[in-house]
């Protein structure tokens, strides 16, 4: 699969190295996105140590999920937490419920229907990150970090499914590099093609069950697919409150004219 990081122990492990911007090309093995690396296993965790060289660890989840399911550490990587959304911004949210995000063998469907009481899951989901102070916190700081990481290394971001927040960090990240909302897009419906399997299995559980349309829909979602409208609503919502996704990054992300070039520099090359 495109730019796959072959990893059986880590889910939708991917890296933005080969991807085509205008007439250059994402550097490879600098900028890699995943599932959560609580899991693990210790010759995967050399190949990102010694292959990879990872500088940081950006863990993108919710204070509950990281303490149910903490990351294996790197050696040589800094973690760093980044939360983008907590259980505490939804009425409801326990640590019950965050260890049934966090537990893969989890009861999809009702995660679904608890995650849409409680306000969490819907198609404008990837807004509320960008909107939310909390969010746009968490993302400044992933840019900071892609400002400073030093040559050579490079940099993972996750959440618990590699899929949602990461994302979402994805997103911001190449349109700093220059790539259109086509390529955007082509990025994040990788997924799934990454989660084909889990997504057909759950699927056909799913499709069995007498349930609302929507509430299938969303539960697939909640089992590793994902849906070009959630990323479009999340474009446009830039688009409708900031004018454009470059005006965003410049007044909430602190990326200038100056910053989005120095990025450009540090991990664009000529195409190949």
């Amino acid at each position: 699969m495109k730019r796959s990081i072959e990893f059986n122990s880590v889910g939708n492990a991917r890296e933005l190295g080969g991807i085509r911007i205008g007439d250059k090309t994402i550097k490879k093995g600098a900028l890699i996105r995943t599932a959560s690396l609580a899991g693990i296993s210790s010759e995967e965790k050399t190949i990102l140590e010694e292959k990879y060289q990872v500088a940081y660890v950006v863990d993108l989840r919710m204070s509950l999920e990281k303490n149910v399911s903490p990351d294996v550490a790197l050696s040589g990587a800094e973690n760093i937490f980044l939360p983008v959304m907590e259980g505490e911004d939804y009425d409801g949210f326990t640590e019950d419920v965050a260890r049934e995000l966090a537990d893969p063998n989890r009861d999809r469907i009702g995660m679904m229907i608890k995650s849409k009481e409680m306000g969490m899951l819907d198609e404008n989901l990837y807004s509320q990150f960008l909107l939310s102070d909390r969010g746009k916190n968490a993302y400044r700081k992933l840019f900071q970090l892609l400002l400073e990481m030093p040559e050579g290394r490079s940099i993972l971001w996750h959440c618990t499914d590699g899929k949602d927040r990461t994302g979402v960090a994805s997103m911001l990240i190449l349109a700093a590099l220059g790539a259109d909302e086509e390529t955007i897009l082509e990025d994040y419906l990788l997924t799934n093609e990454y989660n084909a399997k889990r997504i057909a299995g759950a699927k056909a559980a799913i499709d069995s069950l007498d349930l609302d349309p929507e509430l299938k829909r969303l539960a697939v979602f909640g089992s590793g697919a994902v849906y070009e409208e959630f990323m479009q609503n999340a474009i446009d919502a830039l688009v409708k409150n900031y004018g454009s996704v470059e005006n965003y990054l410049s007044d909430e992300m602190g990326l200038g004219e100056a910053e989005r070039q120095i990025l450009q520099e540090k991990f664009l090359e000529a195409g190949r």
